[in-house]
């Protein structure tokens, strides 16, 4: 027996698994600290104080051609009910007058731009929260030059959750609902933020490359310019583009 080469062999594993045991908590390390980053940037407000399902907004569309249309949207779920049924992700009823009984038309995305209803405004993308790229509503929660959007899906039992008494709004929909975040940059397709992880030196080089400066920092994994920075990173871009 050569116990050399078991020695070797053992070796090149022990290795290996401290490799893949790094790679592990690396990945498990960037999902926790952007989960806290996701919790303090989602900033839409759900409360009824701000959005009622059922109740008519003042609002408008952007048709294909790029034509603003002013009119009223009916607010709708922020997302279907465990994917079944119409939601502001996949319709829009726009209305004319908001005494108006039935919708002058009910848009899917491939009809629209987007639109706007109360405060919150909708982009149709290519993002559907998983691998099919169709196009649907996504909530615009930070626009710039590479935009930032949030998706919703129900959590599994969401029709026997219920509100706590003492618990804020944004408490009780964490707990009804998931969300995803994604960026897009005119001209490519949206990624999720959480996907981004462990390339993120190769791929968002790659989306901010003509801020050369910018690039090469992130490429070159400089410190304050890693993933944990990605909405700094996207911010000192927007900025940027904004003035050139």
């Amino acid at each position: 027996m050569d116990v050399g080469y078991y020695n070797f062999t053992f070796n090149e594993i022990f290795r290996n698994m401290n490799h893949f045991i790094t790679t592990l908590s690396v990945f498990a390390l960037s999902f926790t600290a952007l989960a806290q980053t996701e919790s303090a940037t989602a900033t839409a407000d759900w409360s009824p104080e701000i959005y009622q399902v059922g109740k008519m907004y003042p609002g408008y569309i952007i048709n294909l051609d790029g034509d603003t249309i002013q009119g009223f949207i009916k607010a709708d779920q922020r997302c279907s009910i465990a994917g079944i049924g119409s939601s502001n992700q996949n319709t829009c009823a726009f209305y004319v007058n908001e005494a108006d009984k039935k919708p002058a038309q009910k848009y899917k995305p491939a009809d629209l731009k987007g639109y706007k209803i109360a405060d919150k405004v909708y982009e149709s993308i290519k993002y559907s929260g998983g691998l099919l790229k169709a196009p649907n509503f996504n909530l615009v929660v930070q626009e710039g030059a590479i935009r930032m959007y949030e998706w919703y899906a129900t959590k599994e039992n969401y029709a026997s959750i219920s509100k706590q008494s003492g618990e804020t709004w944004l408490q009780y929909d964490a707990r009804r609902f998931d969300s995803k975040q994604v960026v897009a940059k005119e001209g490519t397709d949206p990624i999720e933020v959480s996907m981004l992880g462990l390339s993120f030196a190769k791929k968002m080089p790659e989306m901010i490359a003509d801020h050369k400066e910018l690039a090469a920092k992130v490429a070159n994994k400089e410190k304050g310019y890693g993933f944990l920075r990605i909405y700094e990173v996207i911010d000192e871009y927007n900025k940027w583009k904004a003035n050139n």
